[in-house]
């Protein structure tokens, strides 16, 4: 059995990470897609985070095809949303299952900062999607070499633990996408319409409230 597990603060779900996700799914073929939103960021600080259970909606509007489960197993465990802790709950589920662990190239470069980042590595299958450049990739292969010590020759995008895939760019952060959000500017070809109208009806990240 193959399980995807594809985490994120999802602060919002935009069509970048449904992108990614039906990417992989189209290259892998796996026969479990969990989609598991954080309960909060670890790495990072966010001013302007939307509650759990609003981005657990959100995830459930944008990604909204039944060969996926959204997943509150982050956003209901007691302690904080350590990746290492959701890899060993579904290995408890699924013990004959190989996992892989999808993201995107810039989480990929800070993997080295994740809580048990090699117990992860070894568990799992890393799924990085990648810039359609050879600059790109090269950056990953050099990472991954300093860093998990696996060798992607020059003309490989595959290695031990680790693919790289390319996925078109989404042209937008998200912090960029909460600041149009916030001046209520047209964010349409960035989100699925059910989470845009999800996020105007309820006035989040300073949306003019639709009244």
């Amino acid at each position: 059995m193959k399980i995807a597990l594809f985490g994120g603060t999802f602060n919002p779900p935009h069509l970048g990470h449904r992108r990614l996700l039906d990417s992989f799914c189209s290259l892998l073929l796996f026969d479990r897609v969990f989609v598991v939103p954080d309960k909060r960021p670890v790495h990072k600080i966010c001013d302007d985070l939307a509650l759990d259970s609003e981005r657990l909606q959100m995830c459930r509007l944008a990604f909204d095809d039944p060969a996926f489960t959204v997943s509150s197993m982050e956003i209901d465990r007691e302690s904080d949303s350590y990746t290492v802790y959701t890899v060993r709950e579904l290995q408890a589920q699924y013990p004959d299952a190989e996992i892989y662990l999808l993201m995107g190239s810039d989480m990929f470069l800070s993997f080295h900062k994740w809580y048990k980042y090699r117990e992860i590595f070894e568990k799992c299958t890393l799924c990085v999607a990648s810039r359609q450049d050879e600059d790109d990739l090269q950056a990953l292969r050099s990472y991954a070499f300093k860093t998990l010590r696996v060798y992607i020759p020059q003309n490989k995008t595959a290695g031990e633990h680790l693919l790289f895939s390319p996925v078109e760019p989404f042209e937008i952060s998200s912090s960029e996408l909460r600041e149009k959000l916030s001046k209520g500017e047209d964010a349409s070809e960035y989100l699925a319409p059910a989470v845009l109208d999800y996020i105007r009806t309820r006035g989040m990240y300073g949306y003019p409230k639709k009244r």
